[in-house]
């Protein structure tokens, strides 16, 4: 018995016994834990159920959101996650560090726990602004920039199909000096729709529609274009679902698949029958044609996906002279059509933005 309580072997071997009672013990803790705090996942912060939040959401409606007003005093009330927040900006010099200036985007930014605030809101908004002026250039000193977003909250952003980021605009007003005119963008999802989408007031999308045949359908947004930062960029992203289909947009011969996938991911390069344009699709996550294999429009080449060097699930379309050669903007190599609500759609859309323009001007709507 002596031995048993004075062998190293032994004493080694209730050492590590006690060690991995200990260690499941904190592992049950853990998972009781856990549990307890899922019981609470399905509510957003309002109370409201994920699935009727959902269908909330689709009605656009703003009445039921409370509208935190931002204006040169400061904050008029406190901001948080799910609130639609009204800000007005000034642009002194570039339109992205007016954000970063900005003591009010400070304050919300400070009250919401985003430090990046500043940044993500001259993101987002300059993907709308860009369809209608360059950023870099047609900016002038006294433009203004009003805006209604919101931070979205954790538990809804994690259930929804769009993969929104932090924030997400609901509208924008900015007023172009060179262009002497309001640009009004508006966000609503049309009936039958998978994604939201952004439209003039008139109720024409904003985003251009590359026909007959789009390398993507259904995309969430088009989150960069050709020259539209400072970074060299070639080709068009269209933010999707992983898994989303691709299709070929010319009659062609595939020349080749997966080159430089650290950078590219899983990739395909089209060689257009009888031109001399190369296609380029990017981040796939399936290539579904091989090296040689002929290629006609329309046809179903790939899945969308976020392979290679990329942060967000999306598909980078690029046309080229020639392997290596001059870059073509995709929205003027190819034909493309507007695309403007219809009818039931037209009419709620109007709403919308009635609702909208009262919530740039109003302190608090219950």
């Amino acid at each position: 018995m002596t031995y048993l309580f004075s062998n190293p072997q032994v004493k080694k071997w209730k050492t590590m016994f006690f060690l991995s009672f200990l260690l499941n013990i904190i592992l049950i803790i853990t998972f009781v834990l856990r549990e307890h705090e899922s019981d609470s996942v399905g509510e957003n912060d309002d109370g409201i159920g994920i699935e009727e939040s959902a269908e909330n959401e689709k009605k656009e409606s703003t009445k039921a959101l409370s509208v935190v007003n931002i204006d040169e005093n400061g904050m008029a009330e406190t901001a948080k996650a799910g609130d639609l927040i009204v800000q007005s900006i000034v642009v002194e010099d570039n339109f992205y560090s007016a954000f970063s200036r900005s003591e009010d985007v400070g304050k919300v930014a400070e009250e919401l726990k985003v430090s990046n605030l500043a940044d993500l809101l001259g993101a987002h908004l300059a993907r709308l602004l860009v369809w209608d002026m360059v950023l870099r250039s047609d900016v002038r000193k006294g433009d203004t920039c009003s805006y209604v977003f919101r931070v979205i909250p954790e538990d809804e952003r994690v259930h929804r199909n769009d993969l929104p980021d932090i924030i997400e605009i609901i509208a924008v007003k900015y007023h172009s000096k060179k262009y002497a005119k309001d640009i009004k963008i508006f966000k609503y999802k049309p009936s039958n729709a998978k994604y939201s989408k952004y439209y003039y007031e008139s109720g024409v999308m904003i985003e251009k529609i590359i026909t007959p045949h789009p390398p993507i359908k259904d995309y969430i947004q088009v989150t960069s274009k050709i020259a539209d930062r400072a970074s060299k960029h070639d080709g068009i992203d269209f933010k999707s679902e992983i898994g989303t289909p691709v299709f070929s947009t010319v009659e062609g011969i595939v020349t080749r698949t997966n080159w430089m996938t650290k950078y590219n991911g899983y990739c395909i390069e089209i060689k257009e029958k009888d031109k001399q344009f190369t296609y380029k699709y990017l981040h796939l996550s399936d290539v579904l044609v091989h090296p040689g294999q002929e290629v006609a429009p329309g046809d179903h080449i790939a899945n969308s996906g976020n392979t290679g060097k990329t942060t967000a699930p999306h598909l980078h379309y690029q046309i080229n002279i020639g392997q290596r050669g001059e870059v073509l903007n995709p929205y003027v190599h190819h034909k493309v059509v507007f695309s403007k609500l219809k009818e039931n759609d037209l009419e709620k859309f109007r709403q919308r933005v009635v609702d909208l323009e009262s919530v740039f001007t109003a302190k608090r709507m219950d």
